[in-house]
């Protein structure tokens, strides 16, 4: 599996570009925090015939799909980790691009 982003190559012309744009609208853009797979932008890609913004609601809700399957975790009232705040965030982040808001 291999991951990768590059911002001087957004578009929607090239294998490469459409991956990047997806991991743009998505958010997944931090080397130190990847979420997904080149392979599984490639993926949604193309089951969304190579459209950067349903593929980007695909991903963002398979991120969602991760995330809520896990469980809320606090250790000793001060670290905690809510995924299932992340979940609903990035299902919020699918409408929105659905919806252009």
């Amino acid at each position: 599996m291999s991951w990768s982003y590059s911002a001087s190559d957004l578009n929607t012309t090239t294998s490469s570009g459409r991956i990047n744009t997806v991991r743009l609208l998505v958010g997944d853009t931090d080397t130190t925090d990847q979420l997904v797979q080149n392979e599984e932008i490639t993926f949604a890609l193309g089951q969304t015939g190579d459209n950067v913004y349903y593929a980007a609601v695909w991903i963002c809700r398979a991120i969602a799909a991760k995330f809520s399957r896990m469980v809320t975790t606090t250790l000793d009232g001060a670290l905690s980790a809510n995924y299932s705040d992340k979940a609903k965030q990035y299902n919020q982040l699918a409408a929105c691009i659905v919806t252009g808001k």
